[in-house]
C-alpha cells in the first residue's frame, strides 16, 4: 500500500521538529558553558569576573583539617558520614582577609550544575560550613566514579539541601 500525502506531511512534521528541538539543545548548550572550564577535583573561588584561587584537593590538604560528624538526610534516607574538611571560612581567610568583609552571599555550584546560596555570615559561624574532601578516611568519589571530589558540607542544614556534591566554583557576591 503506498504512502498517503497525508503520512507524508506528517513525518516532514515530525522530521522538522525534532531538528528544530536538537538546534535549541545546541544553542543552549553553547549558551550555558562556563568559561570557566570546571573540573571535578579543583575548586575555582572568584567574584565576578574575577578569579581568586584554584585549588586542588591537595591544596586543601596542606591546610588545618576536621573530622565532622555529620548525618544528611536525601531522598535515600539518612546517612551517616564522618568527613574530613577545613573550614570555608578559614579557606577565605587564607586568600584574602578582606573577602569576609566585602561580600555578603556565597554560591557554590557542582559540577552537574546544582547551586546552592548561603550568607556570609553562615560561613563566617564557626563549625557550621567545610568544604570535604573524604569521607570514613576515603577520598570522595567524582560523578564519574573517581577519587578527588569535593563537598560542601553545611552543619547547620538539618536536611542537606545546601550540601553541594561534586563542587567545582565558589562565587562571592
Amino acid at each position: 500500500m503506498p504512502p498517503t500525502k497525508r503520512s507524508n506531511n506528517s513525518k516532514k512534521i515530525l522530521i522538522g521538529c525534532i531538528t528544530l528541538l536538537l538546534i535549541l539543545v545546541a544553542v543552549f548548550s553553547f549558551l550555558n558553558r562556563s568559561p570557566d572550564k570546571l573540573q571535578e577535583g579543583q575548586l575555582l573561588i572568584k567574584a565576578g569576573d574575577n578569579r581568586l584561587a584554584r585549588l586542588t584537593v591537595a591544596d586543601l590538604r596542606k591546610l588545618p583539617a576536621v573530622e565532622k560528624k555529620t548525618i544528611i538526610n536525601s531522598s535515600r534516607g539518612k546517612s551517616e558520614h564522618i568527613f574530613t574538611c577545613t573550614e570555608l571560612a578559614l579557606i577565605l581567610q587564607n586568600i584574602d582577609p578582606q573577602l569576609s568583609t566585602e561580600y555578603r552571599r556565597v554560591t557554590t555550584r557542582g559540577i552537574d550544575n546544582y547551586t546552592s546560596a548561603l550568607a556570609m555570615k553562615e560561613v563566617l559561624q564557626p563549625g557550621n560550613v567545610f568544604i570535604a574532601y573524604a569521607d570514613g578516611g576515603k577520598p570522595l568519589k567524582t560523578k564519574t566514579g573517581q577519587d578527588g571530589s569535593l563537598q560542601i558540607i553545611v552543619t547547620s542544614d538539618e536536611f542537606g539541601q545546601r550540601c553541594t556534591n561534586y563542587l567545582v566554583s565558589i562565587e562571592l557576591e
